[in-house]
Parts: C-alpha cells; sequence; structure tokens
C-alpha cells in the first residue's frame, strides 16, 4: 500500500509514521494554550482535556464556578481526537447481558443514561453550533450467519419491550448492499445512532468553555495531587493549582496517577487508518448510504467515509504501554478481509488512541477523598457520546443533583486479574483467543 501524509521509513520493523491522524489535518478550530508555569487557585481543577474534561469545564462555568483545566499534552490529543467518532446509544454492553446481570430495573436505568447521552451530543453541537461532519445512521454487521437469529430478537425484543423504534433488523442482502462486503451476514441499523469528526467535537466544546471563562493549560502533566489543609493541591513541573475539588478526566491515560483506580480499568491501544479520497463508484460501492458502521467481531471492525470521501478504517488493538509504530499491518489486515479490492488503495493517513476498558466494559465512576475528589473513566469504546455526557453528569453532582453519577457509580466492576503486572499478559491472551473466535 502507498503512503502520504508522512515522513515515513521502512526498517526490519515495518514502517515509522510522524503521527498526525487524518483529524488533526482536517481540524477546523485552532487552540493554543500555555503552560501553566505558576500557582493558581480555582473552585474546580479538572485533570485531563478530552471530552469528559472539556465537557465538566463547560456545565461547571455555565453555575458560575471557577474552573482550571490541566491537560497534559494538547487538548483532544488522546482517545477523544483520534477515535471512530461513532455517536452510539445504550451502553457498551447490550440490554440482554445488562438485564441478566443488573435486572431488569436497573439495565433500564442504564439504557436511559446511554440514549441521554447520544441525544446530549446533539444539544450541544446545536447550541454552540459546532461544526463536526455530523451524520446519522450506524449499521451494526455480523460477521457470522450465526449471529443473525440473535440480532433479530434483540431488534425485536428492544422495539417491544423498550418501544424503541429507531432500531431496525438488516437481512443478509441488504446489509451486503449496505457494506458493499461479501463478508457480512445480517445485522441491525439504528437510525437514531450517528458518526461525527470527534476532534472538531471535542474542539467545540473546548472553544465553549472558553468563552465561558475557562482557564486551560496544556502541556502541563500533572505529577501528584494531595488533600492539604482542606484544599486539593495538584502539582505540576513548574506550576500548582489549589482547588476546592478535583476531577479526574484521564481515562486510558490515568497513568499511576491515582493508584485506587488501577484495577478496575485497563488501558487499550486502538488504530485507525484514512485512505485517499475514493471514486464516486468505490464510495457508492462500499457505503451507499454513507453511514457508519461496527461489526461484531470480537476485535470490532469500524468504518465510515470522511466528509472528503475518504475510507476511514479502524481495527486491530493491544495493550502495550505504548502506540505501535506498525500501524498499517494492523489495520489493513482487516480492511483487506473486509474490501480485499482496496488492498492497493493509497493510505494518507494512519495513527492510534489509548482508551480505557472495564471488565465487564461498563463506565467506571468513583468518588474519592470524601467527595472532594470525583472521577469518570473506563466507557470501554462507548466514548464518544457517554463521556462528553459524563461532564454534565460530574458538574450536576458537584451542585448537588448528582443522581446520575451516584447510578454509574453503584455499577459494580469486577477488578482485572493479575493486579497492574499481570493485566495486560492476561488481556492478551484473551484477545488472542477472541481472534481465533472471530476466524471459526
Amino acid at each position: 500500500m502507498a503512503i502520504s501524509g508522512y515522513d515515513c521509513s521502512e526498517h526490519s520493523l515495518g514502517w515509522t509514521y510522524k503521527v498526525q491522524s487524518y483529524y488533526q489535518a482536517s481540524a477546523n478550530i485552532t487552540i493554543e494554550k500555555d503552560p501553566l508555569s505558576e500557582d493558581v487557585h480555582a473552585d474546580i481543577c479538572v485533570i485531563g482535556g478530552g471530552y469528559t474534561g472539556l465537557s465538566t469545564a463547560l456545565y461547571l462555568a455555565k453555575n458560575g464556578i471557577k474552573v482550571v483545566v490541566l491537560e497534559a499534552n494538547k487538548l483532544a490529543s488522546g482517545a477523544s481526537g483520534a477515535n471512530g467518532g461513532q455517536v452510539s446509544g445504550g451502553m457498551r454492553r447490550d440490554q440482554f447481558y445488562l438485564e441478566k446481570t443488573l435486572g431488569f430495573t436497573k439495565a433500564k436505568t442504564l439504557w436511559t443514561i446511554g440514549e441521554n447521552a447520544k441525544m446530549h451530543v446533539n444539544s450541544l453541537i446545536d447550541e454552540y453550533q459546532i461544526e463536526c461532519d455530523y451524520k446519522s445512521g450506524i449499521a451494526h454487521p455480523n460477521h457470522k450467519q450465526k449471529f443473525c437469529d440473535e440480532s433479530k430478537a434483540y431488534v425485536d425484543y428492544m422495539n417491544q419491550t423498550y418501544e424503541y423504534k429507531d432500531i431496525s433488523y438488516i437481512d443478509d442482502s441488504q446489509m451486503r448492499e449496505m457494506t458493499g462486503s461479501d463478508t457480512y451476514y445480517g445485522g441491525s441499523y439504528d437510525k437514531s445512532e450517528a458518526q461525527l469528526h470527534p476532534l472538531n467535537y471535542a474542539l467545540g466544546i473546548a472553544k465553549a468553555a472558553l468563552n465561558l471563562g475557562v482557564n486551560i493549560y496544556e502541556n502541563s502533566r500533572v505529577i501528584s495531587y494531595k488533600e492539604q489543609q482542606g484544599s486539593m493541591n495538584v502539582q505540576c513541573s513548574k506550576g500548582s493549582v489549589i482547588a476546592d475539588r478535583v476531577v479526574l478526566a484521564c481515562n486510558g491515560y490515568l497513568g499511576a496517577l491515582e493508584k485506587r483506580l488501577d484495577a478496575k480499568i485497563l488501558p487499550m491501544n486502538n488504530y485507525i487508518i484514512a485512505t485517499k479520497p475514493l471514486s464516486e463508484e468505490t464510495v457508492r460501492r462500499i457505503n451507499p448510504r454513507d453511514i457508519a458502521f461496527a461489526d461484531s467481531r470480537f476485535v470490532v471492525n469500524y468504518f465510515r467515509l470522511s466528509a472528503d470521501k475518504r475510507l476511514l478504517f479502524g481495527g486491530g488493538e493491544n495493550y502495550s504501554t505504548s502506540l505501535s509504530n506498525r500501524i498499517l499491518p494492523i489495520v489493513t489486515k482487516p480492511l483487506t478481509v473486509v474490501y480485499p479490492f482496496l488492498k492497493d488503495v493509497q493510505i494518507d493517513y494512519a495513527w492510534g488512541g489509548k482508551l480505557a476498558i472495564t471488565m465487564n466494559r461498563l463506565p467506571y465512576f468513583k468518588s474519592l477523598f470524601g467527595g472532594k475528589v470525583l472521577s469518570a473513566q473506563g466507557y470501554s469504546g462507548q466514548g464518544v457520546a457517554l463521556a462528553s455526557y459524563a461532564g454534565k453528569i460530574i458538574a450536576d453532582k458537584v451542585c448537588d443533583s448528582g443522581d446520575v453519577f451516584d447510578v454509574i457509580s453503584n455499577i459494580s466492576i469486577p477488578s482485572f486479574p493479575g493486579g497492574r503486572l499481570l493485566r495486560s499478559p492476561t488481556m492478551k491472551i484473551g484477545m488472542a483467543y477472541g481472534a481465533i473466535l472471530d476466524r471459526i
């Protein structure tokens, strides 16, 4: 495959890239903020400049609260600005699973939270006129025929029991027409789920927060934080923030900052490529309805068209501490399974991001230091809607109406086996087993 858009060279380990995503190359907002270089005071210090941190800051500022945001790199430089851009409803696990494990009442409550998160994306875009290429519709194709009966049963159940009419079953021939791929069978289509440019969405939230007086510092990695004389002291290399409360909004980039959360969340690397702009003939063949896709594989393939008609294809993941420098072979392998005729297509961009998963793939919210620290992590690939909605949930908790935060924080999240040292190797074994199941 041809490569452009990168300084790259071939060596014994494969391709090496100068990292720039398609989203960075097509960003429509530029924000440059200085690092923290002094000691400052705030009502709330938010650690993390992705969806959760930025939306938390926005909603707190709307309530007249003085907020400082500390971002270790550039705003939305993590998963918030590098993900597949799919706005999904509900939770990462379906209602069958949630009802079985939590009971119908709790499962329905989580469904409502997830649906509110999906609608919340629309409200943010509308209120702040965020230009982020928002388009409706996500299909979920099955890569195995045997999954189709369950897909149909699930659609029927959601239509009837939840009175959710936006989801419909798609048969084999319809799905192959929608995807342009003979590798898929039937599945479902949700017309109220959506896709967007994730970085422009995040930067639009940041711009709105700045306009409300939020102080944002980029390239300001937090070294430590502690409770001191009734306040929270957040320390960076060249300055500090003294605040009444702290919000941890780091997700896959939390690292060792708060070890009490270690056992519940695991960073995971995921990768995406962007092709050159495709011909109209190819576009009509692979995505005639201009919708997004997320398939049934254990290692999910997700793909859609950009505004300028590139194929954005995500696939492949690992649990290494750093992102791979061999993105092409990771992603193009599943790409050529889905679209063999694109094996020689030119790839203009290849990038990755680090998200955080939990064992049961449900979000992990936690209150620490007697409520002085609020944490929201572990969206497990469902973060475009849930993470940006988490900001409103956290702000409501700060302002004494925290029912939704409490519901999520009361979800039982199992710990990863093996502790900090062994959880990644354990998950690698699990991922390899899942990949084998995908193939048989």
